[in-house]
Parts: structure tokens; sequence; C-alpha cells
């Protein structure tokens, strides 16, 4: 006597394949998503971390003119905010970045003295990325 079985699973391996296929797939692209993500992540806060730095070295440009080594200390903004901030641009950190100075006086306000706020916005641009930061420093005039 020979016994003859009917299979009702006919296909369903090729279904499995294909839902293990699809799932794999997409989970595959979400990993390539976050690992893409996580590299702008880093170009940002590199090209932010030179912003920063452009712009603290703005404030001791503005800072060094308020109060020179060689002469006495200057009595106006007009002197912090004369000429521009020229950073190093070959082969340099600063490549791709500008500072700006701004500066405003206050009278009156420390003992009768003035009080300058200085203030330096620096810009980096790598690319298709641009990040600024802008630094505030209060002075006192001497």
């Amino acid at each position: 006597m020979h016994l003859k079985y009917k299979s009702i699973h006919t296909g369903s391996t090729l279904v499995t394949s294909l839902f293990i296929i699809v799932f794999m797939a997409v989970l595959l692209a979400g990993i390539l998503r976050t690992i893409s993500i996580g590299g702008s992540n880093i170009s940002y806060e590199v090209i932010g971390q030179r912003a920063l730095l452009s712009a603290k070295a703005g404030l001791e440009v503005g800072l060094s003119r308020l109060y020179p080594l060689d002469s006495t200390a200057s009595t106006d903004c007009a002197t912090i905010t004369a000429s521009t901030v020229n950073l190093p641009q070959q082969k340099s950190f600063f490549s791709g970045c500008t500072v700006s100075l701004s500066c405003e006086t206050r009278s009156g306000v420390n003992n009768g003295g003035d009080l300058f706020i200085i203030s330096a916005i620096g810009q980096c641009t790598a690319a298709e990325l641009t990040t600024s930061r802008r630094l505030i420093i209060e002075a006192v005039g001497l």
C-alpha cells in the first residue's frame, strides 16, 4: 500500500524568503541613514567649533585694540571697529572663516567710567555647511 501526501504548504518558502529580504533591506536602509546623519552631525560640530574659535579670536583682537600694549587705552569704539579682522586663511584652521566686530559704549556705568560692549560674530563655511557663533564681552574703560 502506498500513501500519498498532499502538501498544503506549497509556496510558503518563497513568501517567507521575500519577507526576510524586504525586512533586511529596510533594516539596512535605516542603519545607513543613521550612519550618514551621524557623519553630518560631526561636520556641523567641527565647523561650529571653528566658528566659535574665530569669534574668540575676534574678541581678543577687539580687546587688544581697546587696551594696546604700546600706548594708552582707547576711549571709543571707533578704534575697535576701525579695520577688519584678518584671520589666516591658507592651510589654516580658520580657512573659510570670517569675523565681524561691533562695539557699543555705555557712558558713566562704572564710577563715571565707560563700559564697552564688544561683540564678535565668527562665521565659517565649508562646502554646503555654514555656521556662525556670536560672543559678547564687556570691558571697562581705564
